[in-house]
């Protein structure tokens, strides 16, 4: 724990034990708080629990490479810093290591002032990183009440709009002609999408409150997968298209909420079967590394354009066919990044036009 003295969380991880106690005692000496351990998947552990501020990343560690522990850490905690120590001759390896998102190397040997610099450096970074997504944060908030607020003004008159359509209905009885009726079934169409609309804007708002994920326990990501399977089987079913799984048993567990998650896996399943042409096939599959427990949900259907990849999961954007109708908010892959998000895992999207397309969910094990 941090006292008022110390600056700043530091993560050591090298397989040289002089190096860690050296790092240690030079840092502590400054006010700093140090861990350090001495493998790659230790380091990322402790870094995924403790979130430090800064990470030194030896590049020449057994088993697990620093170049693997710095994507994995930089995938999984955006904002943090992380130095690269090398002991290599050449220079490329640093370099290869700041391509892919370090923000400064250490060469071996250095000094304990040479070290403090760097630390100092590093910590510099985060602290501006950090101002500038409390800024932004500050300006994504002051809109998400605002829009929170019309939410909320609109739903009230869109139940009382719905309502009064109803009525209308069966106090018109059989009085009304099909041109009457056509333009009535289009009023109610438009109002169920606003209403859908509302919903997923206050689902995302207390995603972001965090009142939405009301509990986080340790969970088997099979179980998850298969309410949402039960749930969409009966849509696939007559829609003609065929719902494949392939789920291991014995999967190894991971934290999060049940209840959100069955609705992510909902969405996306329940997006396959919109693309998906009748006699289609959609495959939902389970696999896990040392690292991550995966879920990779495929169709068959029409595809998503690679140009539309970078936008697909903002909220609003949809993709949207030559003459095709759009329906739908657009919120609800925005809605399941988000879910991601806040069980620090990723989302992401394979497709080609024409050839279907795969949705990725990885979980942190």
């Amino acid at each position: 724990m941090l006292n008022e003295t110390q600056e700043g969380l530091v993560l050591i991880i090298d397989d040289e034990e002089t190096i860690r106690d050296g790092c240690r005692q030079a840092l502590e000496k400054s006010g700093y708080a140090v861990i350090t351990t001495e493998d790659g998947p230790e380091g990322i552990r402790i870094a995924r629990e403790k979130r430090p501020d800064l990470v030194f990343v030896d590049l020449n560690l057994p088993g697990m490479s620093g170049l693997e522990v710095i994507d994995i850490l930089l995938e999984d905690i955006p904002h943090i810093v992380l130095v690269v120590i090398t002991g290599y001759a050449s220079i490329l390896s640093a370099v290869e290591s700041m391509k892919r998102g370090a923000y400064d190397y250490l060469p071996k040997p250095f000094t304990p002032d040479q070290l403090r610099a760097v630390t100092k450096r590093g910590l510099e970074h985060h602290n501006l990183k950090v101002e500038a997504r409390m800024l932004r944060d500050a300006h994504e908030n002051m809109t998400k009440d605002f829009v929170t607020f019309v939410s909320h003004e609109m739903r009230s008159p869109l139940i009382t709009i719905r309502q009064s359509i109803e009525a209308l209905k069966v106090v018109a009885g059989d009085c009304l002609n099909s041109e009457a009726n056509d333009i009535i079934g289009r009023c109610e169409k438009r109002i169920r999408n606003l209403e859908d609309l509302v919903e997923h804007w206050l689902d995302i708002r207390q995603i972001e409150a965090g009142t939405l994920i009301r509990e986080k326990g340790i969970l088997d990501l099979s179980a998850v997968v298969m309410r949402s399977i039960e749930d969409i089987a009966p849509l696939c079913e007559k829609r003609e298209i065929t719902l494949e799984r392939d789920i291991p048993k014995d999967l190894p567990m991971i934290t999060g909420d049940e209840e959100s998650l069955v609705r992510v896996f909902v969405n996306i399943i329940g997006n396959a079967t919109k693309y998906t042409p009748a006699g289609g096939r959609i495959s939902v599959r389970i696999g896990y590394d040392d690292h991550y427990v995966s879920a990779t949900v495929s169709d068959t259907g029409r595809g998503i354009p690679k140009r539309e990849h970078p936008f697909i999961f903002e909220p609003f954007y949809r993709v949207k066919e030559k003459g095709e109708q759009l329906e739908g908010s657009g919120l609800g892959l925005n809605f399941c990044k988000r879910i991601m998000d806040a069980h620090n895992g990723k989302i992401s999207v394979s497709s080609e036009e024409g050839r279907g397309a795969t949705f990725i969910l990885r979980f942190p094990r």
